[in-house]
C-alpha cells in the first residue's frame, strides 16, 4: 500500500512569519493537530509546527502567542512521497520518533499529510492491543 492511499491530503499551511496565535486559530478551524510550513509564494516546504509545539515552546516559556512561527517551528522537517510503502514509512516514524510526516510534491510542495494512525500497520497493531 502507497502514502497516497492513507494521507489526508493537506491544503492548509502556514508562513514562518504568521504568529503562534494564528497557527493554532487555523488549526482549531482546520481541525488539525500539525501544520506544514511553507515559503509564501514559493511553496517549498521549511518547517512543521504541532499543537504542542505552540504548547510547550510558545506558552510553556512565557512567550508571546504574536512570537513568529519561524522562532519556534521544527526546521526542514523529514518528509515521505505520495508513492512510498507504508510500512517502510511507519518503520521510519518509530525509527525518528514522529508521529506525523508531511507528504511531499515536486519541489517539496505539500499534497498531504500522514499520521501514524493513517498506517494500516499501526492499525492493525492498535486493533491486537484491545
Amino acid at each position: 500500500m502507497r502514502v497516497k492511499d492513507v494521507m489526508s491530503a493537506q491544503i492548509v499551511t502556514v508562513s514562518p512569519n504568521d504568529t503562534a496565535q494564528s497557527a493554532a486559530r487555523l488549526m482549531l478551524e482546520a481541525e488539525v493537530g500539525a501544520l506544514p510550513v511553507e515559503v509564501p509564494g514559493v511553496g517549498a516546504i521549511v518547517g512543521i509546527i504541532t499543537d504542542r509545539d505552540i504548547v510547550v515552546s510558545v506558552l510553556g516559556r512565557g512567550l508571546s502567542t504574536s512570537t513568529a512561527i519561524a522562532e519556534f517551528m521544527t526546521v526542514s522537517p523529514e518528509v515521505c512521497h505520495e508513492e512510498d510503502e507504508t510500512t517502510d514509512v511507519a518503520a521510519r516514524m518509530r525509527r525518528l520518533g514522529v508521529r506525523r510526516l508531511v507528504v511531499a510534491g515536486k519541489n517539496r510542495r505539500v499534497v498531504g499529510i500522514v499520521s501514524l494512525v493513517d498506517l494500516p500497520v499501526e492499525k492493525q497493531a492498535e486493533a491486537g492491543q484491545r
